[in-house]
């Protein structure tokens, strides 16, 4: 690979090449801002489910209960304690934690706009971003009030630097791979998987050029300024695992709970499947094979390539580091007794997957480049329409006012429910409120106030429930046993819920 010192340029091509680049540059920024835009015009709602809402809640606290609550959770504290400085200085209200939640999206559309634009053109620059703020799943994760667009950002920009490190292998690019890996690990368990497929491609890619040097036709060992040594990895690979090993001994512990704190559902064929296309799942079925023969079409032209590249090497690399995560997922939720794999851990792969996206469209003949963008636009209006639906779903202002006006301080809350949707989501909503798990513990807590008992639609009359939960008639009858009845006080509805309030008499 040609390194940008050896060519020389007369004045006139200088002023022409900084003219474009300017140029390139500018509309860099411009595609930044309105995705931006995009992102941060999903956060003004007070829409929470209940992940969000347990995660919310769980910032709710100072700092040392934030980081006590964070170490008894099955994942890493980062994304808490800044969601937790965030709330301290912004206000602690749902749109100021989505927009936290967007601000990684942003950062990662800005390294596109930077380092991929500086190192791969402008036009893989325009569809890198195009694809960040357009492309399934980016705009419903990237601003859920979770960890996913934090571990998103710094997959990614490991993703990103490691190529900048075979390009440059200098101080500042390890330095910035490595510490952009190790965060990757502070955030999600499955971002560092993915980056841990980074560093197998890295480490893949130093083999195959030192056997090549070695096989050189004079016998010699040549030397070059951009020669990567074995020896520089495993420093990098040092670096990393002495800053992670604080993590590491928190995930451990985390992990020994897991089996009794949750559990995915099984990965069967069926299930793998879904998730091999869930990256091109647009929710419209004719957008969703058109995008997934595109890139299947790019990655088989990338394939059958006779003369391969650095750069093709690394696409190809970006494609597969997708299902590299998959296929681990897969194997780890064989082995371990709860499944702790489900498609939205593979939401922070697809970051690279989508660099390999722009960085082989962007080798396409310019008309095939604008059909290319087309298509990303035609994908991102469908996806802003669910994301837009979804974020301002009715009702979440409707229960909060309801709950402000009815609940008081020290009032208790029962649900009937399968999981615990209701029993998180409506304590976060108002603070005055408390659940219990069992009606005899809600009753006793409220003393003289008030019971009230939230019945999650559509319970009423499912046929199966898990282990331990009764059903909704076996609830009643224990309910009027003791001497109680309900009250109706009104059918409401958040984000993705709808459920009846009741008062308990």
């Amino acid at each position: 690979m040609k390194s940008p010192l050896d060519t020389n340029f007369s004045p006139v091509e200088d002023k022409m090449t900084k003219s474009v680049s300017d140029k390139g540059a500018l509309v860099s920024l411009l595609l930044v801002l309105l995705g931006s835009l995009i992102y941060i015009s999903l956060t003004f709602n007070n829409n929470v489910w209940l992940d969000e809402a347990f995660t919310a809640s769980l910032v709710n606290t100072d700092m040392r209960g934030v980081l006590e609550r964070s170490m008894a959770d099955t994942l890493p504290p980062l994304y808490n304690i800044l969601l937790k400085l965030s709330t301290d200085i912004f206000g602690y209200t749902v749109p100021v934690m989505k927009l936290t939640s967007a601000v990684p999206m942003i950062l990662t559309m800005i390294l596109g706009a930077t380092v991929v634009r500086k190192r791969s053109g402008n036009l893989t620059s325009y569809i890198f971003i195009l694809a960040i703020a357009t492309m399934p799943n980016m705009l419903f994760y990237g601003v859920e009030i979770r960890m996913y667009s934090l571990g998103f950002l710094f997959a990614t920009a490991a993703g990103i630097y490691v190529y900048e490190v075979i390009c440059e292998p200098t101080r500042r690019n390890w330095t910035i791979f490595t510490l952009m890996s190790v965060l990757a690990g502070y955030s999600h368990h499955f971002a560092f998987v993915a980056v841990g497929f980074v560093y197998l491609f890295l480490l893949l890619y130093i083999c195959h050029n030192t056997i090549s040097r070695n096989r050189s036709h004079d016998g010699t060992l040549s030397s070059h300024k951009n020669d990567i040594t074995l020896a520089g990895f495993f420093k990098c690979l040092l670096a990393t695992f002495v800053l992670y090993f604080p993590c590491l001994i928190v995930t451990l512990k985390q992990l020994k709970s897991v089996s009794g704190y949750f559990s995915m559902p099984d990965v069967t064929l069926q299930v793998f499947v879904k998730y091999c296309r869930y990256p091109y799942t647009v929710g419209f079925t004719p957008l969703s094979v058109l995008l997934i023969l595109t890139v299947a079409a790019l990655f088989i032209r990338l394939c059958v390539r006779k003369t391969k590249t650095v750069a093709d090497a690394f696409a190809i690399f970006c494609f597969l580091l997708y299902y590299g995560v998959l296929l681990f997922g897969t194997a780890v939720s064989r082995l371990m007794t709860a499944n702790i794999f489900v498609d939205r851990y593979l939401f922070f792969s697809l970051g690279i997957l989508w660099l390999f996206f722009a960085m082989e469209a962007a080798s396409l003949d310019r008309r095939l480049v604008f059909l290319i963008i087309a298509l990303q636009v035609a994908v991102g209006a469908a996806s802003y329409t669910q994301a837009r639906a979804s974020e301002y779903a009715a009702g979440a202002d409707e229960t909060m006012a309801w709950l402000n006006s009815n609940v008081q301080q020290g009032d208790s809350l029962y649900t009937l429910e399968d999981y615990e949707e209701l029993a998180i989501c409506l304590p976060f909503y108002d603070r005055g409120l408390t659940n219990y798990e069992s009606l005899e513990e809600a009753v006793r807590a409220a003393g003289t106030g008030n019971t009230w008992v939230a019945v999650l639609d559509g319970y009423e009359t499912e046929a199966e429930h898990p282990e331990g939960n009764l059903g909704y008639d076996a609830y009643i009858r224990e309910i009027n046993d003791d001497g109680y009845e309900l009250e109706y006080k009104g059918s409401f509805s958040f984000d993705r819920y709808k459920y009846s309030m009741y008062l308990l008499k």
